[in-house]
C-alpha cells in the first residue's frame, strides 16, 4: 500500500499544440525552447500534426519544469532532460528533468502535462476515444472484474479505465512493461466524460502483486468530448488545472 502523501497540489494543463505554439512564439518558438534532439525528433514525423504535437508537448514539459525550479523561461532549452527505462535500463521511458516531477502525454495535437512535488509518484495519460477497440483489448487491458462490470459496447468507459491504468504505470516508471490487466479499479464505473467541471480522486488501484501501484489514487480530469485523461498519485492532494497562458507567465 502506498502511504498517503500530503505534499503540494498536482497541477496539470491540457491544451492544443496551436495554443502552446502561440505562447511559445513570444519566446522564439520551438527552436529557442527545445533541445536539438527534441527539435530533430519533431521534424521526423511524417504527419505534420504529430510533429507539432510532439514539439508542443516537450515545450510544455520544459516550461513546467522551469516553473517548478523557479528558473527563467529563456533558459528552458538548457535544462538537461533524460530517459531511463526501468525494465531494460535503456535511454527511453518517462522523461525526467532533475529537480522537477512531471508526467507527459500526447495524442496527435493535444497535450497533457502534470506536475507535483518531487518524491511524489505522478503519472498522467491522455487518449482519444476511438470508434471501436481491437478484439484483444479487454484481455490485455481489463481485469476479470472490470470485464464483468462493463457492457460489450461501452468503448468510452474502457478508454477511461485504460488512461487510469496507464497513468498509474507511468507513475511507477513501469509503463506497459506491466500488462494493465494486472491492475483493477474494482469495477467502479468511471465518471461521465461530458459536463465535468471539477476533478477529484475517484478510484483506487487494486494490484496486490504490484505493490508500487497498489493503493494509488486515480482522478479523471476534463479533456473535452473526444478525449479521456487521468492522473495518478499517492494520497489525495489538491488538483489544480492550469491555463497554458498561466504556465508561460509563471516561469
Amino acid at each position: 500500500m502506498i502511504p498517503a502523501n500530503t505534499a503540494g497540489p498536482v497541477e496539470y494543463v491540457i491544451t492544443s499544440a496551436q495554443k502552446v505554439l502561440a505562447q511559445a512564439a513570444r519566446f522564439g518558438g520551438p527552436r529557442e525552447l527545445l533541445s536539438q534532439p527534441e527539435m530533430a525528433a519533431s521534424e521526423r514525423f511524417r504527419n505534420p500534426a504529430d510533429g507539432l504535437g510532439y514539439a508542443a508537448a516537450h515545450i510544455v514539459f520544459r516550461v513546467m519544469a522551469a516553473r517548478a525550479l523557479g528558473g527563467n523561461l529563456r533558459n528552458v532549452r538548457g535544462l538537461a532532460a533524460h530517459r531511463l527505462c526501468r525494465s531494460c535500463g535503456g535511454p527511453h521511458g518517462k522523461p525526467v528533468i532533475e529537480g522537477s516531477n512531471l508526467s507527459l502525454s500526447r495524442v496527435r495535437d493535444m497535450v497533457l502535462v502534470a506536475s507535483a512535488a518531487t518524491g511524489q509518484p505522478l503519472g498522467a495519460d491522455l487518449e482519444a476515444f476511438p470508434r471501436q477497440l481491437h478484439s484483444g483489448f479487454d484481455a490485455f487491458a481489463l481485469s476479470p472484474v472490470e470485464r464483468e462490470a462493463l457492457s460489450h459496447t461501452d468503448v468510452e468507459s474502457r478508454i477511461r479505465l485504460w488512461v487510469a491504468k496507464e497513468a498509474a504505470l507511468k507513475a511507477t516508471g513501469h509503463g506497459l512493461a506491466v500488462e494493465p490487466d494486472a491492475l483493477c479499479l474494482g469495477g467502479l464505473p468511471p465518471p461521465a466524460p461530458h459536463g465535468t467541471t471539477a476533478s477529484c480522486w475517484a478510484a483506487v488501484v487494486d494490484s496486490p502483486l504490484l505493490g508500487e501501484t497498489h493503493g494509488m489514487e486515480i482522478a479523471w480530469v476534463p479533456a473535452g468530448d473526444n478525449h479521456a485523461a487521468a492522473l495518478a498519485t499517492s494520497g489525495q492532494p489538491a488538483i489544480r488545472e492550469m491555463d497554458i497562458r498561466e504556465v508561460f507567465q509563471g516561469s
